[in-house]
């Protein structure tokens, strides 16, 4: 069995879309290397989320050649606005993480993310998660590549079959990974620390909600005999 984690908002705490923030300023350069006017809404366009649904359409609108063109500097920027608030100390792993020292005693622990794999993999590396984490994956930079993107099952799938298990636990906070988790046999677990929905507020939750629901699964078995 695998437990996998997404990362931005689960186990980094990076979700900063306060106006300001890096995630804002970088979809608003983006918006200006294009002259396009700087709204929250015409940000809120350079979603991964948006972009998939209606990319192509923004990019007629404003007169990008393409999504493609778009898209690499779309990257360029993040990639740029994410790093520097890495290596600033502005997004740091949550407190909580500390949790998973027990959990990773019993059972291999994964990052599955949507994030590049070059951030991925600096996160690891900056905050020694290689402690906790057997596996870490993380998206390709293309935007062809963002067809295997959560909520796709395919990055969670690979992390099953590197991992050699067929079972397990997926934890994340947005609805896109409670639909890969599904379409990957994994069961969901929603982290919502704002206490108002979820299934945990806290990784410290975590090992008793695995606990709780491997016993449900044992007397179900029990039952159906």
């Amino acid at each position: 069995m695998v437990i996998g984690f997404d990362m931005d908002g689960v186990i980094l705490d990076s979700d900063d879309f306060t106006p300001g923030g890096w995630i804002v300023e970088a979809f608003m350069k983006t918006l200006r290397d294009f002259g396009i006017p700087e709204t929250e809404e015409n940000a809120k366009r350079l979603y991964i989320s948006s972009l998939r649904r209606d990319g192509k359409r923004f990019c007629a609108e404003f007169g990008i050649p393409d999504i493609e063109t778009l898209w690499a500097q779309r990257e360029h920027n993040y990639l740029a606005g994410k790093l520097a608030a890495i290596e600033s100390g502005r997004v740091t792993p949550f407190p909580d993480v500390a949790a998973l020292e027990e959990l990773a005693r019993d059972y291999p622990l994964a990052i599955v993310s949507n994030s590049p794999q070059e951030i991925v993999d600096l996160v690891v590396k900056k905050f020694s998660l290689d402690r906790l984490f057997r596996l870490w994956i993380g998206r390709g930079h293309n935007w062809d590549e963002l067809a295997v993107a959560k909520p796709a099952p395919d990055l969670l799938l690979q992390m099953k079959r590197e991992i050699g298990v067929d079972r397990g636990y997926y934890v994340g906070d947005q609805p896109d990974d409670v639909t890969a988790a599904r379409a990957a046999g994994l069961v969901p677990v929603l982290i919502d620390r704002t206490g108002e929905n979820g299934d945990i507020q806290s990784l410290h939750e975590l090992s008793e909600f695995i606990t709780r629901h491997e016993c449900a699964l044992q007397n179900a078995e029990r039952f159906n005999r």
